[in-house]
């Protein structure tokens, strides 16, 4: 069963955004199975280095469409981003260093209240100033995408939206 589930909640109503947050709860879903499971470290080391290197990208992409549409308080998202990704970064290097210190339910439970306060709390706020500014934002969107086709995030994100939409 998954940790997380998508809802319409967690909708921003920003089409890239969105599939990224969904590519986030399936990276973290898919670690939580290969943990309950007991799969191979590396195996868990991998789907670690996938997050942390998704969730960079997923911020890159963010941080461009808020500057499209000009989010007032980007500096501040920014912030928070800088914060997460240490958080993600630090959790896959203690996980590399030393698997048995790194406590599988510490992990999912970051994981998880990361994911569901950011985008509830944080990403919940710029969805106005978005939708206000489709065609900026669409544009920055298109560009990014330009930008970034063929990255290895990128291709991870259309394999896992591929496994999730119906």
């Amino acid at each position: 069963m998954p940790m997380i589930q998508w809802t319409q909640e967690f909708t921003t109503g920003v089409e890239a955004i969105d599939n990224d947050h969904k590519v986030l709860i399936s990276l973290i879903n898919q670690l939580g199975e290969a943990i309950r499971s007991g799969e191979p470290q590396p195996t868990v080391r991998r789907v670690l280095d996938e997050l942390v290197e998704y969730t960079s990208y997923h911020f890159n992409r963010e941080e461009a469409l808020m500057e499209a549409c000009r989010y007032p308080d980007l500096e501040a998202h920014r912030r928070t981003h800088t914060t997460l990704k240490v958080q993600v970064a630090d959790i896959r290097d203690r996980y590399a260093r030393h698997p048995e210190a790194v406590h599988a339910r510490e992990i999912l439970a970051l994981l998880k209240n990361w994911l569901s306060a950011h985008i509830m709390g944080r990403d919940k706020l710029y969805a106005p100033f978005m939708a206000a500014k489709r065609e900026e934002v669409r544009a920055a969107a298109d560009s990014f995408t330009s930008r970034t086709a063929g990255s290895a995030p990128a291709i991870a994100a259309q394999q896992h939206l591929a496994a999730v939409q119906p």
